[in-house]
């Protein structure tokens, strides 16, 4: 046993040195052996998501007051349509300045049907808005926390998550709190209760081959992603046949507005789907 303890410590440097040569050469061996053995948990969208971020677009609703310089200034990796709905000579506008950002929207899908790009968020033009889900009712955050792959994934996305106003059931079509509807601007009528009691009519003149529901709710606002695939579900004459029932009805503009914002979902989303639609 002396003799075993006398050659220890006699080389001991040699030792300490090999101990940790084959302490190293463990850790890596159990370490690469875990890694190759160890079931993938790669994201399946991350090879997609790379063609997504090159390929979204903000379609913008606005007015010539409006102060959108933060859409660049926050969000300049985003392909941004700024559509100003008052200035004729604005590089981008809208046929007719009627229906809020209904027409904004219609009229981007109907002349890009054929390139719409992967993933689009329609958004209005002023950062700070009430409707914003944000202690300080902030577009930015909001935008740049959006997980595209989760967009991709579902199809349509809300930007909105809070209840009120518009769920679970805003509108009730078959049995609106009017019992009629008069278009005359200076009725004293919420527009949410003259909404309701045209939903039932401009749905079947926009779907006239579809059941009109008897109760609608959605997230207020008109604030969604949608993919490209979602969007075109439909053809670009149903998008057409939307923006001519905008154009003629004699709907309040901000009524007509308030109309198709409780649609949008029932457009893009599978799960509210029926057929025709």
């Amino acid at each position: 046993m002396r003799p075993l303890i006398r050659f220890l410590k006699s080389h001991r440097g040699a030792i300490s040195i090999v101990s940790v040569l084959v302490a190293i050469f463990l850790y890596f061996f159990f370490v690469d052996t875990t890694l190759n053995s160890a079931p993938s948990t790669t994201n399946p969208l991350s090879k997609s998501s790379k063609a997504i971020l090159s390929s979204k677009s903000l379609i913008v609703a606005s007015l010539k007051d409006d102060d959108t310089s933060w859409i660049r200034e926050y969000l300049a990796d985003w392909h941004a349509n700024i559509y100003v709905v008052d200035d004729p000579r604005a590089e981008l506008t809208v046929p007719m300045n009627k229906g809020r950002e209904a027409m904004v929207y219609l009229t981007y899908i109907i002349d890009n049907y054929d390139k719409l790009p992967d993933i689009m968020v329609f958004i209005h033009g002023k950062r700070y808005q009430w409707h914003n889900d944000d202690p300080v009712y902030d577009s930015v955050p909001i935008l740049t926390s959006l997980r595209l792959p989760h967009v991709y994934s579902v199809g349509y996305a809300p930007l909105r998550c809070a209840w009120v106003p518009g769920c679970p059931d805003e509108i009730h079509p078959l049995n609106p709190s009017l019992t009629s509807l008069t278009i005359n601007p200076s009725e004293e009528v919420p527009d949410r209760l003259k909404a309701e009691a045209a939903y039932a009519s401009a749905f079947q003149e926009i779907f006239p081959n579809a059941r009109v529901p008897s109760v609608v709710g959605a997230p207020c606002s008109s604030q969604f992603a949608v993919t490209r695939e979602r969007v075109r579900m439909r053809g670009r004459a149903e998008y057409e046949r939307v923006r001519r029932w905008l154009v003629e009805t004699e709907l309040e503009d901000r009524v007509a507005g308030r109309v198709l914002e409780y649609l949008w979902h029932s457009k893009f989303d599978l799960r509210l789907l029926r057929p025709p639609f």
